[in-house]
């Protein structure tokens, strides 16, 4: 699907729904791929016998390598799971890893489940991981470093990348939300040793579960592989590493590949729908997530940070009585997680950031009055005031 066609889609559906102010708003809908085409493509599954790592998986694999500067992909059953491998093979158990301290839980959770202790090092004000902070964060134990692309915007993975390499430790990427993105230099997946991305029911190319690791070293590609087959190569029931079960199922490729088709137009939609928010918004007491001049955004989510964090949750009800999804994004910084154990370096910004912070919709599917009701109830909320 190209780009003029989504908007023209747009165009039709926000005709065809102007007359329904109270309809309901989902925080997310995937976008549809071409589903007579995706269920020809389960026939062929089905009656090949073939479920999982087949010829589906290895095409969705060589697809995405284009997306992430043509390096080794290595599809995963999910984003935490490619996580936990890659940071397995980059950094020995017990080793500090210093993550950002505005991030999902899961990436804390990937390295407590590979044995590691977790450094926190603070953000700047668009939630991404600070290179200052990070060589103030150094230790002699430190091994690696995970940034996170936040809300579809890049990490500065190119600063970061050298703070590394001076001191000698791999750079890991939670790319959960960023399928698509490019710094205005580099796509996102080019740049870290390892760069793992996610094809959850939430994300860009919407699969239900699964994602893929983007392997800097085409030497540490088979490592990863083994990790993903339990611990054996294929072929063998040999165990001869560490592993677990990362074999990704071929329907949930074939239902990747047939997104992939119209990732650029949606990505395109995606980008419209923020910059309608910027020009409603923008004059209101808050900030929004996105890219700067030479960025392109993946737009997962639209961040609204505002500028009273007592404003939060009046607004979040305010959206939900107009039928409106919302979402927490994130409400406690790493450290203030009940169960987080680790050494906290810098966090002043993450806290800040989280108290401020939740998301509203941006997918692909939403049509222009939608985002004008959403405008609307901002605007009407602080007019009120």
């Amino acid at each position: 699907m190209k780009v003029q066609e989504v908007s023209e889609l747009a165009t039709v559906r926000s005709r065809a729904l102007a007359g329904n102010p109270e309809r309901p708003i989902p925080f997310h809908l995937p976008s549809v791929p071409d589903v007579e085409g995706f269920l020809a493509d389960a026939r062929t599954i089905i009656e090949s016998g073939r479920l999982s790592e087949g010829p589906y998986v290895r095409e969705l694999e060589r697809r995405l390598s284009s997306w992430v500067g043509n390096r080794d992909v290595v599809a995963v059953s999910n984003c935490s799971d490619g996580l936990i491998a890659s940071l397995s093979i980059a950094a020995p158990r017990g080793a500090e890893v210093i993550i950002p301290g505005f991030t999902y839980l899961a990436t804390w959770q990937a390295l407590t489940w590979a044995g590691m202790t977790p450094v926190v090092a603070d953000v700047d004000d668009r939630g991404l991981l600070r290179p200052e902070a990070v060589a103030d964060a150094l230790t002699s134990r430190t091994a690696a470093v995970v940034a996170v692309h936040v809300a579809g915007t890049m990490a500065p993975m190119a600063a970061l990348r050298a703070v590394t390499e001076r001191a000698g430790i791999a750079l890991v990427a939670d790319g959960a939300h960023a399928v698509g993105a490019h710094d205005g230099t580099f796509p996102a997946g080019s740049i870290g040793d390892f760069e793992v991305f996610s094809i959850g029911a939430t994300k860009q190319v919407a699969a239900g579960e699964g994602g893929y690791v983007a392997v800097g070293n085409p030497q540490q590609v088979p490592a990863l592989r083994q990790w993903a087959l339990q611990g054996h190569e294929p072929g063998s029931m040999d165990v001869i590493g560490p592993g677990m079960n990362l074999r990704l199922a071929e329907l949930t490729a074939a239902l990747a590949l047939r997104q992939l088709d119209g990732l650029d137009a949606q990505l395109a939609r995606r980008q419209l729908i923020h910059e309608r928010y910027v020009s409603g918004l923008g004059s209101l007491p808050m900030r929004l997530s996105g890219p700067r001049a030479t960025e392109r955004s993946a737009h997962k989510d639209q961040l609204v940070w505002v500028d009273d964090p007592r404003d939060r949750e009046p607004l979040r009800d305010a959206l939900a009585s107009a039928r409106i999804g919302t979402k927490p994004y994130y409400d406690r910084a790493v450290p203030d997680l009940t169960a987080f154990v680790g050494r906290v370096a810098s966090v002043d910004q993450s806290r800040a950031l989280a108290s401020r912070s939740f998301a509203i919709p941006i997918h692909a599917r939403l049509v222009d009055d939608d985002v004008d009701r959403i405008v609307d109830v901002f605007q009407s909320f602080y007019a009120a005031r």
